[in-house]
């Protein structure tokens, strides 16, 4: 294989690791929270855009750097989805067919966070950066590879590691997986349903936020990614099966790679058509999808 060949390879791995993380990230976050409490946040992208936008704030307007302003970014999302699961969300765990409640109520939140990033952050920039975790550059093979994104990537895995440590083996984990499975039997074990409801909620509300921050961390971003993402995400949890963390996770990081490699040949907006057609065409076969819970 000729050196050319071999830096796109490789390129295309570390890409399709990065982004595969990420995307897996938000999407095990939105199926928690469908899984837990039947809602399909259809803001989580916007999630995700806040965690960005609270991270571009810190380190340029305030000069925070980039591994504190991380963490304080993750820690706002859990009184941030306190307050909310408080004020609305709970309103709603009585009432029959939730889902359908919850989903326009994720899209207002949807509508009011797109008009105040674009009465505020969209009138200053079009394109936003926050500064590396860490500078440098390290070599794999012949491809330079910024230190800062290795940095991200190994973050995002270890989240994702963290979480499915969280949820095998800490009882919290193990009462969020009683209510995904049952939620009655769940009760009858003892389970505290709606406490359940409330920290899974938060749960998958930080973990999108680590999404969103990790991504701003390693690449630009626009105003238009959370629509990008809500989609992407959503995706994932359609054809890994709503409510499968596991299937969240390996269509996360198929979609990372695939975006990675279309990308390579033609554009990331072609990448992004593949997802909704290999979508379609699961979804004809498995409605269930991949991995049902």
């Amino acid at each position: 294989m000729s050196d050319a060949n071999l830096i796109i390879l490789l390129s295309t791995i570390s890409t399709g690791l990065i982004l595969g993380s990420i995307f897996a990230l938000v999407a095990v976050g939105v199926t928690i929270v469908y899984g837990s409490i039947w809602m399909p946040n259809a803001a989580n992208g916007q999630f995700f855009v806040l965690a960005a936008l609270l991270g571009w704030t810190m380190t340029i307007s305030w000069g925070v750097h980039p591994a504190i302003a991380a963490i304080l970014v993750i820690g706002i999302s859990v009184p941030l989805s306190y307050a909310l699961e408080y004020v609305l969300v709970r309103r709603f765990y009585d009432v029959p067919n939730r889902n359908i409640s919850y989903f326009v109520l994720s899209l207002g939140i949807t509508q009011i966070l797109t008009g105040i990033f674009s009465s505020t952050y969209g009138r200053w920039s079009d394109q936003f950066q926050l500064p590396p975790l860490v500078s440098g550059i390290t070599f794999v093979g012949p491809l330079p590879i910024a230190t800062n994104r290795l940095v991200v990537l190994a973050l995002a895995l270890s989240i994702l590691a963290a979480l499915f440590a969280l949820l095998r083996f800490h009882r919290y984990g193990r009462a969020i997986r009683a209510v995904f499975q049952n939620r009655d039997a769940a009760a009858l074990r003892g389970v505290n349903v709606k406490a359940s409801y409330s920290l899974s909620f938060a749960l998958g509300n930080a973990v999108i936020f680590a999404g969103g921050i990790l991504f701003a961390l390693a690449y630009s971003f626009d105003l238009t990614v959370a629509w990008t993402m809500s989609i992407t995400a959503f995706a994932i949890m359609i054809i890994g099966g709503p409510g499968s963390v596991l299937g969240a996770l390996i269509v996360g990081m198929v979609f990372g790679f695939t975006q990675a490699a279309v990308s390579t040949v033609a554009s990331p907006t072609i990448a992004a058509f593949s997802y909704l057609g290999a979508m379609l065409l699961i979804l004809l076969f498995k409605p269930s999808g991949l991995f049902a819970r």
